[in-house]
């Protein structure tokens, strides 16, 4: 279960961050677990990055569910 301190540790952002910057990191992260998913031949590689991607998700919609966003 993620709580608020744990959305804010996924994000990589403070918790005084404004929702336009939980939003840019959000994406940015996004981003670059898609990019490196696609550059790997690793499985296990694309395995982990698509479970950060899902962990990303999580914890927006958490945000966004408590109106942080």
């Amino acid at each position: 279960m993620i709580t608020d301190d744990r959305a804010y540790e996924i994000l990589q952002v403070e918790k005084t961050a404004s929702s336009e910057e939980i939003l840019e990191q959000y994406e940015q992260l996004k981003l670059s677990y898609k990019k490196m998913r696609e550059e790997t031949e690793d499985l296990r590689t694309k395995l982990a990055c698509q479970l950060k991607q899902i962990e990303l998700d999580d914890a927006f919609l958490y945000l966004k569910k408590i109106q942080k966003i």
